[in-house]
């Protein structure tokens, strides 16, 4: 993971080193607000990645809107056309934080006072997505229309696309492999791309196309998985088309989520609804460590800044202890791992410090000057060893203790 340093929270771009003036001329500040995303923009989060579009599904170009690993944008443009037109959105749906079912209607051919055929999209968000294309026919006769899907991607940093930043046109890689489609670049130095495939997909440089024949009352589907791609290699928790929704490893944590939920009995619902859709909220929250599947630790906050806050985290966790130990076990121990091991003025590193943010975007590196870098802050060790013994004291935290001194 590559850490970026803290940013100085002033106005003025000539305080601090030359390192962290690169930062702040970068927009990477907590508090610069995020260009527009389009009106009733949906948001898909699980772990760090997320996608955010529009209500209809497509990812638009130009617009704070995207698929994000690990920090960097995968899909820039996303926008899928039935005989050559936009859908007629209907209402979309967050099915789970992971998950969001976009349904439109096809536009009604020359001629025609209607449209007999509505296409659902059905998106998972993960390390990468999955999309399942589904093509209902309402009407007594069959039908074929043709299903087209517009692929880009400028793999830009998480911090450029938020504030709304021209991101500059880089040497990319287009390539057809069978049936599936290769983008990929190099920016910042750090080679990322991304693998596009879709069952039954004629495979155009920036598209796929599908021929649909769908009969009578009946339906059409097949499914598009995008993978990333860093320094040309896969991740090992990939979509797979086989594996159902109810399967995913995100569906899983989810159930199990939902099920640790502390039992409400309240006579006010509004208080109730608040409390249930807080402990929702704080689940989404959550990232996974890939090296450490079972460790948790609680993001900062979504869409933009899901990773990992020393202060937040901490203070999120400290927070959670009588819903759920783990979290605070998972947010002291990845902590602790990464804890200050040298002195380094640039990053104000010294031995014990924690850590305020991880990051892993294509420029969180080259704009510091380095690929690695940690941002700390005073006065946490001290409040990392009260989370450990205010832990300690937890009737329901106890049997955690030995994982954290382990």
């Amino acid at each position: 993971m590559r850490k970026h340093s803290r940013t100085p929270e002033t106005g003025d771009d000539r305080v601090g080193t030359p390192q962290q003036q690169a930062a702040l001329k970068s927009g990477w500040n907590a508090g610069t607000a995020a260009g527009p995303a389009a009106t009733g923009a949906i948001t898909v989060v699980e772990g760090s990645s997320f996608c955010i579009s529009s209500s209809s599904g497509d990812v638009l170009p130009d617009m704070t809107q995207g698929l994000f690993y690990q920090d960097t944008r995968i899909l820039s443009c996303w926008c899928l056309r039935v005989n050559g037109l936009p859908l007629e959105p209907l209402l979309p749906r967050v099915m789970e934080p992971y998950h969001a079912l976009f349904v439109g209607r096809v536009r009604s051919a020359p001629g025609r006072a209607d449209s007999p055929l509505v296409v659902e999209r059905d998106r998972l968000v993960g390390a990468g997505l999955r999309e399942d294309l589904t093509v209902r026919n309402f009407s007594a006769r069959p039908a074929e229309c043709v299903l087209e899907l517009r692929v880009e991607s400028d793999f830009a940093d998480l911090f450029d696309v938020k504030i709304g930043q021209t991101v500059p046109a880089v040497p990319s890689v287009r390539r057809v492999q069978g049936d599936e489609l290769l983008l990929e670049a190099v920016r910042h130095r750090w080679r990322r791309g991304i693998l596009v495939h879709g069952r039954g997909a004629e495979v155009d440089e920036d598209r796929l196309r599908f021929h649909a024949l769908i009969p009578a009352r009946g339906t059409w589907s097949t499914n598009v998985i995008v993978t990333p791609l860093v320094e040309q290699r896969l991740p090992p928790d990939r979509f797979v088309a086989a594996v159902s929704a109810s399967d995913l490893e995100a569906a899983r944590r989810h159930r199990a989520w939902g099920q640790s939920a502390p039992r409400l009995d309240l006579a006010n619902e509004e208080i109730a609804f608040v409390l249930r859709r807080s402990h929702e909220d704080l689940g989404s929250l959550r990232i996974f460590d890939p090296v450490h599947p079972g460790r948790a630790v609680v993001a900062a906050g979504a869409p933009w800044f899901m990773a990992l806050f020393g202060r937040d985290s901490l203070l999120t966790a400290y927070m959670s202890l009588p819903i759920d130990p783990s979290l605070a076990v998972g947010t002291l121990q990845t902590l602790a791992e990464l804890q200050g091991s040298q002195v380094n003025p640039e990053t104000e590193e010294e031995p014990g410090r924690i850590l305020h943010e991880v990051r892993m975007g294509v420029a969180a590196g080259a704009a510091l000057g380095e690929p690695v870098q940690k941002d700390e802050f005073t006065c946490m060790s001290c409040f990392l060893v009260h989370h450990r013994s205010q832990l300690a004291r937890e009737d329901n935290g106890r049997r955690y203790c030995s994982e954290c001194e382990g």
